[in-house]
C-alpha cells in the first residue's frame, strides 16, 4: 500500500497541527493578468522552477486505494516495513476520521495487530476522499533487554480513486503556473508570520476544477486570494479519475503552499 505509484504526488508532505483556523469564504475574482501555459507548445519545460517556498499538487494526506483499504487486515500495512520489525508488542490501535483538519470523535480501537470486525467494517464504510488517521501505541524491541518506553505511530491517510487525476501538461508545469503567477505577493513575505496553506478543490468527472476552498490563511489575506485564483483558472486540462470497475469519477485535491520544511 505504502509503495502504490501515485500520479500527482508530494515530494515532500507539510504535515500542520489541528488548531483551530478561520475558513475563508470570500468571492472569487476572475483574472486576466495571470501567465498562461501555451499548452500547445510542445517545448514546455519540463523542470520545476525554484522558489524559497513549497508548493505541491496532491491528496491532503498519504494515499490509500479504496481496494487496499477495504482489503486491510493488520496494521502493518499502514507503517512502513522499518517502522513494523521495530514493534515487539501492540498495546492499542485506534482508527480517527479527520474532518476539516481536525481529529473527530468518529473512532475505533483494538488492541491487537489484527483489525477486528469493526475496524474492517468501519473502513469500508468510508468513501473516497475521506480522511484517517491509524494511532498504534506499541512496546519497541530492544536488543539489548531493557525495557522500553511506549512509543507511538500516528500515520494520516487519504482514500484515493485506483487510478488518481492527473494534470495532461505534467506537475512541473502546473507547479511553474503557480511560482510564476505568485512572486509578487510572496516577495516580501516573513517567515515568522508566514503559514503553510492548503487549497482543496475537487477534479470533475469533465476534467473540469470546482468546489474550490481553503481551511488555512497564509496570514496573508491578498496571498490567499491569488492562490484561490490561480487554481480557479488555472489553464491546460485533466484527466479525471477512476476507481476499481473503470469508472470516471471525482476526486478531490489539494494544493499545498508554505515554507519549505513544514508549517
Amino acid at each position: 500500500m505504502k509503495n502504490q505509484n501515485i500520479i500527482l504526488s508530494l515530494s515532500i508532505i507539510i504535515t500542520c497541527s489541528f488548531t483551530s483556523c478561520n475558513n475563508s469564504n470570500e468571492n472569487i475574482t476572475t483574472s486576466k493578468d495571470f501567465v498562461q501555459l501555451d499548452v500547445g507548445d510542445k517545448n514546455i519545460t519540463t523542470g520545476k522552477n525554484e522558489s524559497e517556498y513549497y508548493y505541491g499538487i496532491g491528496s491532503r494526506f498519504a494515499p490509500i486505494s479504496k481496494t487496499d483499504l477495504d482489503s486491510a487486515t493488520t496494521i502493518f500495512p499502514f507503517n512502513n516495513d522499518d517502522e513494523n520489525t521495530r514493534i515487539e508488542k501492540v498495546n492499542a490501535t485506534e482508527i480517527i476520521i479527520i474532518e476539516k483538519d481536525r481529529r473527530t470523535d468518529k473512532r475505533e480501537f483494538v488492541n491487537s495487530v489484527n483489525l477486528t470486525g469493526a475496524q474492517k467494517s468501519f473502513f469500508k464504510s468510508l468513501d473516497y476522499s475521506k480522511h484517517f488517521s491509524m494511532k498504534t501505541l506499541f512496546v519497541e524491541k530492544n536488543i539489548d533487554g531493557s525495557i522500553s518506553e511506549e512509543k507511538k505511530y500516528n500515520p494520516h491517510y487519504t482514500i484515493v480513486p485506483e487510478t488518481q487525476a492527473f494534470y495532461t501538461e505534467g506537475e512541473d508545469a502546473l507547479i511553474n503556473y503557480l511560482i510564476k503567477n505568485t512572486k509578487t505577493e510572496t516577495a516580501n513575505l516573513s517567515n515568522k508570520k508566514i503559514r503553510a496553506n492548503k487549497v482543496y478543490f475537487t477534479i470533475t468527472k469533465e476534467g473540469f476544477v470546482e468546489n474550490v476552498t481553503m481551511h488555512f490563511s497564509t496570514n496573508y489575506p491578498e496571498l490567499d486570494t491569488k492562490l484561490k485564483e490561480l487554481i480557479v483558472n488555472m489553464p491546460g486540462k485533466w484527466q479525471p479519475a477512476k476507481n476499481a470497475k473503470g469508472e470516471t469519477m471525482e476526486q478531490e485535491l489539494t494544493f499545498t503552499f508554505g515554507p519549505k520544511g513544514g508549517c
